[in-house]
């Protein structure tokens, strides 16, 4: 026979189980609503069925001295860390160009020229970014 202990702490386990199990099978609604903003999200970001339609912004003006200026990191020390980082920028570097449309508009060409000179000055191995600049050269 079970003790009354075993059979209430076995009950309450159930019970538990049971009410844990209602949760994962019909999950809550989740819209959240930005008080600045004054926009509406759901689980994957702001729901445009509920938000207001506006203007898109201008796109920022980028200086051509910071597009192109001079490697600012310097030599990183560490060959591994080096071999890890140059393997990740080029699958970065490769999926973002096979992603690219076919036929770019003016701004998303000069967006990726810029993006990827940028890289070329902000790239953590300062030796590995004065080589990338050599080679947009």
């Amino acid at each position: 026979m079970i003790s009354k202990f075993t059979r209430s702490f076995l009950l309450s386990c159930i019970a538990l189980l049971l009410i844990g199990s209602l949760f994962f099978l019909n999950p809550p609604i989740r819209i959240y609503h930005d008080a600045v903003n004054h926009a509406w999200f759901n689980e994957d970001g702001v729901d445009p069925s509920l938000q207001k339609p506006q203007p898109p912004p201008a796109p920022p003006q980028v200086e051509a001295g910071t597009v192109n200026g001079g490697v600012i990191m310097g030599k990183l020390g560490n060959e591994t860390a080096k071999a890890e980082l140059g393997r990740a920028t080029w699958k970065l570097l490769h999926t973002m160009t096979l992603r690219f449309p076919e036929t770019p508009t003016d701004d998303e060409r000069e967006a990726l020229r810029a993006y990827i000179h940028l890289t070329s000055r902000l790239y953590p191995c300062g030796e590995c970014a004065e080589h990338f600049q050599k080679l947009l050269e």
